[in-house]
């Protein structure tokens, strides 16, 4: 897995790509618990580019989300593809996690 952060019209974003599975989820849940520990509001991660996710992926999005609750932030997610959108789908955590098909999205409230 590859991780950029990435500024998108004065938003941090924060863009994995590959796989994030028991290997690869200890280095992103650093960096989102990095902008939690900023404060940082919304916490955008940007999925496009993420072609597998297991459960201690989504451990370290629902830890991300607890952290950004805890001083009033967000955490959204961005461009799931659809192998991606069924695994939160069927999870029902696409009820817990606000999803958008864009930052522009994000932006335009």
């Amino acid at each position: 897995m590859k991780i950029e952060i990435v500024d998108y019209k004065g938003m941090k974003v924060i863009s994995p790509a590959g796989e994030i599975d028991m290997h690869s989820s200890p280095i992103l849940r650093k960096e989102i618990m990095a902008f939690v520990g900023q404060r940082i509001t919304p916490l955008v991660v940007d999925l496009k580019e993420v072609t597998y996710i297991d459960s201690s992926g989504i451990a370290t999005f629902v830890e991300g989300l607890k952290g950004a609750m805890s001083y009033g932030g967000k955490l959204k997610l961005l461009g799931l593809a659809p192998q991606i959108r069924e695994i939160f789908s069927f999870s029902k955590l696409d009820k817990v996690f606000e999803i958008h098909s864009s930052a522009d999205d994000i932006i335009q409230g």
